[in-house]
């Protein structure tokens, strides 16, 4: 936990996150050795901004989450009336 004792502002990157930042990183890298440095700058950018938003996402709960919590059942529906 955050030593403020609040919620932790990253947490773990999801490993299907890589399957969108690898193909960004190398097509960076092509495009570097390919001369067009400003745009693979932009596009590692662009992934590093994906790898961050998606730690954000995965932060921990600031709560426990109690395990009997999956035991809901929906409401029966009902008929409307025509």
């Amino acid at each position: 936990m955050a030593s403020s004792g609040g919620r932790r502002h990253f947490g773990r990157v999801d490993p299907f996150c890589l399957f969108m930042v690898l193909p960004l990183v190398l097509i960076a890298g092509i495009l570097i050795w390919g001369g067009l440095a400003w745009v693979g700058v932009v596009v590692i950018v662009c992934a590093a901004v994906v790898v961050l938003v998606d730690s954000w996402t995965n932060r921990p709960l600031p709560f426990d989450v109690p395990e009997d919590d999956y035991d809901y059942a929906p409401p029966e529906p009902r008929r409307r009336a025509h």
